[in-house]
This record gives C-alpha cells, sequence and structure tokens, in this order.
C-alpha cells in the first residue's frame, strides 16, 4: 500500500494564521472599548429621555401657548367687536351732537328773535304805559245870561291861564273858547297834563244882565271819563270863585275836589 503524503501546505497555514491573528485584534479591541460603549449607550439613553421630558414639556407648554393665544385670539375678537361698537357709538353720538348742537343753535336764535320781538313789544308797551299814564284834560263852563265869564286855571307850576294869558309858549295848553256875551262858554284844555293839582275859577268879569245870580256850571273831561263841577252862582262884578281841584296823579288818574 502506498503510503499517504503528509506534506502541510504553507499557504493555508498563512491564512488560518492571518485570519487567528486578526481575530484576536478584533477581540482584543472590543474588550478594550467595551466599557466606553456601554457608557456611551447609557448617555444616550438619558439624553433621549431628557430629549422626551423637554419635547413634552415644550409640547405642554406649546399646548398652554395656544390655549393663551386662542383666549388672547378670542379676547382680540370681542375687543374688536367692542371698539367697533364703541365707534359706531361714537358716531351715532357725534350726530347726536351735532343734532344737539344745530338744535342749540336753533333755539338760539329763536332765543335772540324772541329778545328782540320781547324788547320791541317791550318798548312799545313802555310807549303805550307812558301814553296812558298821561291824560288830557278839557274844562267846560257855561251860563245863561248876558253877562261876561271869564274861567281862570291855574297849572301845578303856578301858572294861570285865563284871557290874559289863553296859551304859554312850549305848553300844550290853551283857552281855546272865550265868550263876553252869554249865554256862552268857556273851553280850556291840555293835552298832556302833568301830575299835580289844577285849581279851576270862575269870575264874573262883567256885569251886562239884571238877572242875578248868575249860575255857572260845567264839567271836567279826562282820559277815563269826566265828573261834572258843582254849581257856582256870581251875584257881583268881579267876583270870583273856586269851582274845582282837579288832581292828577303819576299814572293819569284824575280826581276832582
Amino acid at each position: 500500500m502506498k503510503p499517504r503524503n503528509r506534506e502541510i501546505n504553507i499557504f493555508n497555514l498563512s491564512m488560518l494564521d492571518v485570519i487567528s491573528g486578526a481575530m484576536a485584534a478584533f477581540l482584543i479591541l472590543v474588550v478594550v472599548l467595551l466599557p466606553f460603549y456601554k457608557k456611551e449607550h447609557i448617555d444616550y439613553q438619558a439624553i433621549n429621555n431628557e430629549l422626551r421630558q423637554a419635547l413634552a414639556r415644550a409640547e405642554a407648554r406649546a399646548q398652554a401657548a395656544e390655549a393663551q393665544a386662542e383666549t388672547a385670539r378670542a379676547d382680540a375678537e370681542a375687543a374688536a367687536e367692542q371698539a367697533r361698537l364703541a365707534r359706531a357709538d361714537a358716531e351715532t353720538a357725534q350726530e347726536h351732537l351735532r343734532e344737539v348742537q344745530e338744535a342749540s343753535e336753533n333755539a338760539a336764535e329763536r332765543v335772540r328773535v324772541a329778545e328782540a320781538e320781547a324788547r320791541r313789544e317791550r318798548e312799545r308797551a313802555d310807549g303805550l304805559a307812558s301814553k296812558l299814564a298821561k291824560t288830557f284834560i278839557v274844562l267846560f263852563v257855561r251860563w245863561d245870561t248876558h253877562d261876561d265869564i271869564d274861567l281862570h286855571v291855574i297849572d301845578p307850576s303856578g301858572a294861570e291861564f285865563s284871557y290874559r294869558n289863553k296859551t304859554i309858549p312850549g305848553r300844550p295848553v290853551e283857552l281855546s273858547e272865550d265868550t263876553q256875551i252869554g249865554p256862552g262858554a268857556e273851553v280850556w284844555e291840555i293835552r298832556e297834563a302833568p301830575p299835580g293839582e289844577y285849581k279851576v275859577f270862575v269870575e264874573l268879569y262883567a256885569v251886562k244882565d239884571e238877572r242875578k245870580p248868575v249860575t255857572v256850571k260845567g264839567r271836567v273831561f279826562h282820559r277815563d271819563g269826566s265828573f261834572a263841577f258843582p254849581e257856582v252862582q256870581l251875584r257881583r262884578d268881579k267876583q270870583r270863585e273856586p269851582v274845582a281841584v282837579i288832581e292828577v296823579d303819576d299814572q293819569g288818574d284824575v280826581t276832582v275836589h
């Protein structure tokens, strides 16, 4: 029997050596780096956990912020609506204010017109009152004989009116009728009688008739009516007798005494 060839192939052994050496080097590196690998793995987990927690917190804060933002948006919309309503109310108030101002101006103008009219009416009323506060006076006396009877009037200033002074310059007064032969009448008149006393006398200036006594009658006419004088009897030449005292007050009222 032919013996087997036990010769070892150099190439195969060398390859095994290389592989074994590589494996040994790998194992050594793994053993050397294993502590570092474990520590780095633990750190990454912690970081991941922290990151997850931070993310959860951020998401919570984001949700809270979104909720706040939603609330803020709702508040902003409500505020905007209130502002719109306020602007509308302000515009309405301004329009109402303009209307009130126009009404006030119109009322003020009406007041000015009314005041002017009131002033004119007051002036007119004062004028009428002033006229009403003045009275005219007309004195009338008469007799039935042929005698010459004279009427004498003394006004509040002391001026005496008669046949000698029928008028006085600057005064609206006149002895308008002077009869020298009766039967006759005499008339004295004043348009606006100043307040005061007016004294009235009659005088038998000239006897021209045998019938005696001479009865003199008369009447005073004024703004509010008239009064009859009491009768006066004259018997002798140049006899002078008082007839009446006429009093005019500040309101133009007349009283006969």
